[in-house]
């Protein structure tokens, strides 16, 4: 398959490297737009929300993620963003986000500035993901979940922008074939429903629009496939 080594532009760099900046530019581009829905086929679904938090350390901007444990009941050791189902005390969808983001890795909502929306997706196991972004202060007094949450991931953002640490491939599951987004860092994958919410994040936000080619991979790699 075809190899894409496009590097991102200058510009973005910039705002990678510019909080103040980077926090309007996202902002401007999610309040452009009505949220989409995107469901692969009818069915009786569960409200959840995650945020993707995004930090600046040493001066570029970074993502973090989670490493779920084997102890929870969906999505076992996969790479995920803070976030869950919604509960019945939870007045929003934000609220929803914010509050497992609190209980999985400490994050306090009033820490948190939210710049926007993104796009909705249903999982294959049937919950309907409303994404929000938001800026945490960083370094954080993080407090992590140890039933849920194995360890923390902090990729910087100029790092997924950048098509050689990205590819889609098919992934089976029954008689239903699906076209996932994995991105490669160190020895973690981030793929699945997470794959699906940070592309969409970046096409809506950096105008990413990605083939389908092949990385170079080592076999280091865990492939929770």
């Amino acid at each position: 398959m075809k190899k894409n080594t496009a590097n991102p532009p200058e510009f973005y760099r910039a705002l990678c490297h510019s909080e103040t900046e980077l926090k309007r530019f996202i902002k401007d581009k999610l309040s452009a737009r009505e949220p989409r829905t995107y469901l692969y086929k009818e069915v009786q679904s569960t409200e959840a929300a995650v945020l993707v938090p995004i930090f600046f350390k040493k001066g570029e901007a970074h993502i973090l993620f989670t490493r779920r444990t084997e102890l929870v009941e969906h999505h076992k050791g996969q790479v995920s963003f803070p976030g869950g189902k919604r509960d019945e005390e939870d007045v929003s969808l934000l609220a929803t986000a914010l509050r497992e983001s609190e209980e999985e890795v400490g994050l306090q909502p009033g820490d948190v500035t939210i710049v926007g929306q993104t796009d909705i997706f249903l999982t294959n196991t049937h919950y309907l993901v409303t994404p929000y972004v938001g800026f945490f202060p960083f370094p954080y007094n993080f407090k992590i979940s140890a039933n849920e949450i194995s360890h923390l991931i902090e990729v910087p953002l100029l790092y997924l922008l950048q098509d050689k640490h990205f590819e889609i491939k098919p992934w089976v599951k029954g008689n239903e074939t699906w076209m996932i987004h994995y991105y490669y860092y160190e020895d973690e994958i981030i793929w699945g429903v997470t794959g699906f919410l940070l592309s969409n994040f970046l096409s809506i936000v950096f105008g990413l629009r990605r083939e389908v080619f092949e990385v170079e991979r080592t076999n280091k790699y865990r492939r929770n496939e």
